[in-house]
């Protein structure tokens, strides 16, 4: 692609959390790049590193414990990790925001929903008071809450509206980027619909990129240009959503897929992935994934995994990929 459909490019990004004199290997050299205007979807089991990956981008990690070992975050061509603090207020809010997967947690219980996403302008701006109230009961109003609840606290609110108040936050400054990690946890499949539709909506209309990090592969596969499947902080397949869908070829990603209900396929019972995933404390050797992997064998469990072009853009990391 041209460097001016480029808006995003990770490369080999390593992120450790320190813990009792442990050490955690939370992600272990990701690389990737996103277009403007094009969704990616960030998929895997818990605890494989995505949260990690969007707070590294927006450098919202906690440090101590979390230390960024390596790589380079490229936003238009800028190196966002080698920005001072300072600076980053220029980039977070105004280039690249994040909707954060609890907005129980996510939103202060001692104010106002909308003194929040007025504060996230003042904070951004150099809005006035009276201007940020106005910019956040306008934001109120195109997520589909009424103005007068600018003074309600979030324990008056649902948590599909929650979610809403989140979201008005994340997308006031229209930013480049969304991060949008799990926003439809915990909500039921029509409110799930309604919040994946409202963010949809406002993408194409600014044309921002979105990392959607989710568990749904349906949602995936209704939002995201291109998917990246993430098994113990490694990017172990990357590709199309066609060619996720269609041909899936790492091991774990076909046993993803296996492990999904089917009324086509008429089963009696699914097949899950047997085993858990590695103590990221103790990550092993070789392919991340070679102690679950039915087709292992002992080259697997040492050396360097290349990561091969299957098809263009379609990449694997595995010595024994399903062609």
């Amino acid at each position: 692609m041209s460097s001016t459909d480029l808006l995003l490019s990770v490369r080999d990004l390593t992120v450790e959390y320190s813990s009792g004199g442990d050490v955690i290997y939370a992600v272990n050299g990701v690389s990737f790049d996103l277009e403007r205007g094009k969704s990616l979807g960030l998929v895997g089991e818990t605890g494989a590193g995505k949260t990690t990956v969007a707070k590294a981008i927006l450098r919202v990690l906690p440090m101590p414990p979390a230390t960024i070992k390596g790589g380079t975050v490229l936003l238009d061509g800028e190196d966002i990790l080698k920005k001072p603090e300072d600076k980053m207020l220029d980039v977070r809010g105004q280039k690249i925001s994040m909707i954060f997967q609890d907005p129980m947690t996510a939103l202060n219980p001692t104010m106002t929903v909308g003194e929040q996403i007025a504060e996230v302008v003042r904070l951004h701006s150099d809005a006035t008071k009276q201007e940020a109230k106005q910019k956040a009961m306008q934001m109120l109003k195109r997520v589909g809450i009424m103005p007068d609840r600018y003074d309600n606290y979030p324990y008056q609110f649902s948590g599909g509206m929650k979610q809403r108040v989140v979201i008005a936050m994340a997308l006031v400054f229209k930013p480049d980027l969304l991060l949008a990690d799990e926003p439809t946890t915990a909500l039921d499949v029509t409110i799930q619909a309604q919040i994946l539709e409202m963010i949809r909506s406002f993408k194409e209309k600014f044309n921002s990129s979105m990392i959607l990090i989710t568990h749904d592969l349906g949602i995936v596969a209704e939002n995201c240009d291109t998917v990246a499947v993430i098994y113990a902080g490694q990017i172990v397949e990357f590709g199309s959503r066609e060619d996720l869908f269609d041909r899936p070829s790492h091991p774990y990603t076909v046993g993803l897929f296996r492990s999904l209900p089917s009324y086509a396929v008429g089963e009696a019972r699914l097949h899950p992935i047997e085993g858990a995933p590695p103590d990221p404390r103790n990550i092993p050797s070789g392919c991340v994934f070679h102690p679950r992997c039915p087709r292992a064998t002992d080259s697997c469990g040492s050396g360097e995994i290349p990561n091969r072009e299957l098809t263009p853009g379609h990449f694997c990391r595995c010595l024994y990929p399903e062609v």
